[in-house]
């Protein structure tokens, strides 16, 4: 059950950090940054509650997971604070999907 929510969140995150980097106005830019807020921790809440459920198997690579989403995490705000100061940066936008899309096969193949 948890799959497909963590499934879904990652496709809103691709489809808000595409959204918000390429809108014109800062106030598109900040509705974007929410929404991406909201899916990120749920996708956040969701890793923890698989690592709570799955504690002493798989350990290891549940903490670098969570490491993996947290540095995702700060990559998108920085997108998006770029976005917001300047008119962003197109490299930093294509990382961030980039960096969606390995979670997102992360969680199809390994989750």
């Amino acid at each position: 059950m948890i799959k497909p929510i963590a499934e879904v969140m990652v496709v809103i995150l691709i489809i808000a950090s595409i959204g918000g980097n390429h809108s014109k106005k800062e106030k598109h830019v900040a509705d974007w940054l929410g929404i991406a807020r909201i899916a990120y921790f749920i996708l956040l809440t969701l890793s923890v509650i698989k690592l709570i459920t799955n504690y002493p198997v798989v350990l290891i690579p549940n903490i670098l997971w969570l490491l993996y989403l947290i540095i995702v995490y700060i990559y998108l705000e920085n997108t998006f604070r770029l976005k917001r100061e300047t008119f962003g940066n197109p490299l930093r936008t294509t990382g961030v999907t980039i960096a969606l899309v390995i979670a997102m096969i992360v969680i199809i193949v390994f989750f």
